[in-house]
């Protein structure tokens, strides 16, 4: 595996922590120098609480990530009825090349130093008062984080799991310092992410919350730890590991399935209400270091316009996507109506807050059921479990049904629509894609998986700053 960093934009000052104070009761002391910052178990704690500051980007879980996956993979298009700001305008039409493509690079290789700084360090740090407890729940946080990273990168950038574990996948960075490294392979870069979450969870203290926080499930726990290693095996295909994590997750008894109005205002609380779905989610805090003042380029802003909200309404759902909610469904009333648009209202923001500031849900107990489904239907065995029961589970609290001929794939876009899945689901399964409410000019339909556009393309930057990178077919 690499031990060298990135070296187009995460150069020296990759070790250098930025303040996420939003996050935080108390702002800690992260602009300090490495060598302070690293030297004490307090100094790394604090650089673990920044850990989680640059996923509110808005090039990452802040707006992009989210919904260009949306918007490439028919649930998403462009509203008629509203002007707009002229933003997310290509991305139906998959016209993407090195110079327009996914921004998650930079900031994804930049919290992997970061964790990395973390995790390479606590074994000299002076520990202080701290447990060797201590010790093992911040290395766990460090090694989801880098685990997270690495899977987020490695879905974008390259052909999926079941295309070959051969194929060009993405660097997998375990030491920071400068470099120029050449790309690991996808099944080396998936076994480095099962490799990390396992350590972590064997890590982790079971009733482990990180202190200070405002948010609670913004941080590390041992059920976020499970719950990604259930999505991660249902991209390999290891159903009997995905079923086996997403009942850990279901039986701990941390997390239950919200109906009616707790349903619709989890979305929009102000942190993840305890004993709801949420398992982690990215706070979302105009005191961020990473929110961009105005709020103008974040998801409740893209998403929201008009009955009194500010925003441009760039991003509204499908015909098709709304047609396939029963009358009464709740995961109706996510949606707005203007003139022929469904304006999508998930990310309506928290209350009182302009601009608005949302929090997004990464990992989700429904998901948990959703993966179980899929996996017994694939082969996986559950006592006491069955892939109808747990469609019905989410069904049953969305005041919907499930057909007696059900889809696990409509299922899931059903429910997690709007958080970044759809496309990948698309890629995983080698499903093709052909879309209905579609008004672009080119590639309305995309064949299956391992067509050149289902891997986004290199950055030029990172393709200019490092000879060693090669970049994916059909740029």
């Amino acid at each position: 595996m690499k031990k060298t960093i990135i070296g187009l934009a995460l150069i020296a000052t990759a070790g250098t922590f930025t303040a996420c104070k939003g996050f935080l009761e108390e702002e800690p002391l992260m602009k300090q120098s490495n060598e302070l910052t690293f030297a004490t178990f307090d100094g790394l704690n604090q650089a673990g609480a920044a850990l989680y500051s640059r996923m509110q980007s808005a090039t990452w879980y802040g707006c992009q990530f989210i919904l260009q996956p949306e918007l490439r993979a028919g649930n998403a298009k462009n509203p008629l009825s509203i002007p707009g700001s002229g933003r997310y305008r290509l991305d139906t039409q998959w016209n993407y090349s090195e110079s327009n493509t996914s921004s998650l690079w930079t900031h994804a290789y930049y919290t992997i130093s970061w964790a990395n700084n973390i995790i390479n360090h606590l074994e000299t740090a002076d520990k202080g008062d701290a447990t060797d407890q201590d010790i093992n729940n911040l290395k766990a946080e460090a090694l989801f984080m880098r685990a997270l990273c690495h899977f987020d990168l490695v879905i974008t950038y390259a052909q999926p799991y079941k295309c070959g574990t051969g194929n060009p996948g993405v660097p997998v960075i375990l030491v920071t310092e400068n470099g120029l490294p050449a790309r690991n392979t996808v099944g080396e870069v998936y076994d480095q992410v099962v490799k990390d979450l396992l350590e972590a969870e064997s890590l982790m203290s079971d009733d482990y919350a990180r202190a200070g926080v405002d948010d609670a499930a913004a941080a590390c726990t041992k059920p976020a730890i499970q719950a990604l290693l259930s999505r991660v095996y249902l991209y390999m295909e290891n159903w009997q590991g995905a079923a086996d994590y997403a009942t850990k997750v279901i039986n701990s008894g941390k997390f239950a399935l919200q109906s009616g109005d707790a349903y619709l205002s989890m979305f929009s609380a102000a942190t993840a209400p305890a004993g709801s779905e949420i398992i982690f989610e990215v706070y979302g805090s105009k005191k961020n270091d990473f929110w961009d003042e105005s709020g103008w380029t974040h998801l409740a802003y893209i998403t929201s316009w008009g009955d009194g909200n500010d925003g441009s309404g760039d991003v509204c759902a499908t015909t098709d996507l709304v047609d396939m909610y029963e009358p009464g469904d709740i995961r109706l009333k996510l949606f707005l109506k203007n003139e022929n648009d469904n304006l999508i209202t998930k990310y309506a923001g928290k209350a009182g807050s302009v601009p608005r500031e949302t929090n997004i849900p990464v990992l989700r107990l429904s998901e948990m059921y959703l993966n179980r489904a899929e996996a017994i239907s694939k082969g996986a065995s559950i006592s006491g479990a069955s892939a109808r029961g747990d469609l019905e589970a989410i069904a049953s609290k969305r005041g919907a049904t499930v057909p007696g001929t059900f889809s696990t794939f409509d299922e899931r876009r059903k429910e997690l629509m709007f958080e970044g899945h759809i496309v990948y689901d698309y890629a995983r399964t080698q499903t093709a894609l052909t879309r209905v409410d579609f008004d672009g000019t080119v590639n309305q339909n995309i064949p299956a998986a391992p067509d050149y556009r289902w891997a986004m393309p290199i950055p030029k930057r990172e393709m200019d700053a490092n000879p060693n990178m090669t970049q994916n077919p059909g740029y």
